[in-house]
């Protein structure tokens, strides 16, 4: 698993550094999405995410030998019994007679020194208590070695000092035992505001369904699943669930147990840092939207596609395409007079007008559009701005350039040759009728004169047929060089004036996301 590079052996070093940590580089992600999300992504999200990364590095320059357990709970609910049942002795004041305090209170189960990690939990040194200074001294071990177990304030108190205490004390500890009552377990806002936030942080959360010992034992099974459900429906998948009678110490033997299995592993700080790294990403992620790092070039095709049809260039090749067949069926007609003779000029093919600025515009929105699909506005409102704010510009380019081409017709020389050849054939198609005609008034056979107009006949319609396509094939050609030289000039204003600046704005977010994708590696 990725804690074990943080140490799940006795031979670990007592610290663990997160430089070369396998945790370091999706904290590395993170830090690089918020830098790029400055400016764009609501300050305070970015620097919620920022405070995480700063308390998931803090704690992995801490100890890997030791597991901060934290006892959190709504009011009423009995994690203080619980805390006090834990340590085998009076330790913290619950009920009625619990002091009105906004600190939490720690139980420190080694004799290591521990005081930067009590320091970086900001838990007073009067709330401090050692194993070694309990008195009395607890009969036998009642927590694995290493464990410095907090109760904090309720988090629910109505005390916004106490409730800012126990949230800030949840974010740091390794392990959470989150305790509830069966008054107030299906409480929609105990799930909402408590639960829900710790749907990502299953592996490091227990959850203790205190004062069983007030419900029947019939209904308790019930109670249990009908707890879970709940969680599930807050999105903790297969949530561990014990419950417990502090008071009586039902299934306080199993809790025990279960942070003695969890210490043992060495795996929480590890584990907690890795579900706070997943969780701030999703944060980001929810918050900056899903779109391609790149801009598709069908989309690219597509916007030039949609440009060219509104600069008239379809028309413009098929005017070309008739224009150029025309004059090669001329040049193929030598009994009628050459166009150039009667003009004294090479017929030409006509210019395009102004575009249809309408259709340009709404073409460079649609693939706007298209890119900020999935983004949220923070991403997209920008590239959209980028796309459209030089949109007058962009218009008067294409007019220019457009316009400033000129075309004109490229008909091969061999024209003239397959005209001559036509004649020729047109002569002798005429010759064959002479000699049949010839033969019939004669009297003669007529086979041989039958068999030589039919074969004329045929090479006649031979040769027609393939000039009509010679035409065919110089106008296709006439329209593709037509057609080649507007896209040129139209990808090239398109680029640079729409795609250029639109990629110029993904580029933060594309960093954005890569980040986003190392820390949920």
């Amino acid at each position: 698993m990725l804690g074990r590079g943080l140490g799940s052996s006795l031979a670990t070093p007592p610290r663990v550094r997160t430089r070369g940590s396998s945790l370091q580089p999706r904290l590395d992600g993170l830090d690089a999405a918020v830098d790029a999300a400055r400016g764009r992504l609501d300050d305070e999200l970015l620097d919620s995410v920022e405070a995480s990364v700063a308390r998931s590095t803090g704690r992995l320059q801490m100890s890997a030998a030791h597991t901060i357990v934290a006892i959190a709970g709504s009011t009423g609910s009995g994690k203080s019994t619980l805390f006090n049942t834990l340590a085998g002795v009076e330790l913290s004041a619950s009920g009625a007679q619990r002091p009105t305090t906004s600190k939490a209170k720690a139980l420190v189960w080694t004799d290591d020194d521990v005081e930067d990690m009590l320091e970086w939990l900001g838990v007073p040194a009067a709330d401090q208590h050692r194993r070694a200074d309990l008195s009395p001294a607890p009969t036998r071990s009642r927590l694995p070695e290493g464990v410095i177990l907090l109760d904090l304030p309720d988090h629910d108190s109505l005390e916004v000092a106490h409730h800012e205490e126990a949230q800030r004390v949840v974010e740091l500890a390794d392990l959470l035992i989150w305790v509830v009552d069966p008054q107030k377990y299906a409480d929609a806002a105990i799930h909402r505001r408590f639960l829900q936030p710790l749907a990502g942080h299953r592996a490091v959360t227990m959850v203790v369904l205190n004062h069983v010992d007030n419900v029947p034992e019939e209904r308790r099974p019930g109670m249990l699943r009908d707890l879970r459900k709940l969680l599930v429906a807050d999105g903790i998948r297969d949530p561990r669930i014990l419950a417990t009678s502090a008071r009586h110490g039902t299934g306080i033997k199993e809790l025990r147990t279960a942070i003695r299995r969890r210490v043992e592993e060495k795996q929480n700080a590890a584990l907690r840092v890795e579900a706070d790294i997943r969780s701030a990403a999703v944060r980001l992620q929810d918050a900056g939207g899903d779109a391609p790092l790149t801009i598709p070039d069908v989309w690219v095709s597509d916007l030039e596609r949609r440009v060219a049809a509104a600069a008239g260039v379809n028309g413009l090749a098929a005017s070309a395409e008739r224009t150029a067949r025309a004059e090669a069926l001329r040049r193929m007609a030598p009994l009628r007079r050459n166009r150039t003779e009667t003009t004294g000029s090479e017929p030409g093919i006509r210019r395009l007008g102004p575009v249809d600025r309408p259709a340009v515009d709404n073409a460079v929105r649609a693939f706007a559009d298209s890119v900020c699909r999935d983004l949220a506005p923070a991403w997209a409102d920008p590239i959209r701005a980028a796309a459209t704010e030089g949109l007058r510009e962009t218009d008067d380019r294409l007019d220019g350039e457009l316009s400033s081409l000129r075309f004109q017709l490229r008909l091969p020389g061999w024209l003239t040759a397959l005209g001559v050849a036509r004649a020729l054939v047109g002569v002798c198609v005429l010759a064959g009728l002479l000699y049949v005609a010839a033969s019939v008034m004669g009297g003669a056979s007529t086979t041989l004169p039958v068999v030589a107009l039919g074969v004329t006949t045929l090479a006649g319609a031979g040769v027609v047929l393939a000039g009509r396509t010679v035409a065919e094939r110089v106008g296709a050609e006439q329209a593709r060089t037509v057609e080649d030289a507007c896209h040129q000039v139209i990808a090239r204003v398109v680029r640079a004036h729409v795609v250029a600046p639109v990629r110029g704005e993904l580029a933060p977010y594309a960093r954005f996301n890569r980040g986003v994708a190392a820390a949920k590696q």
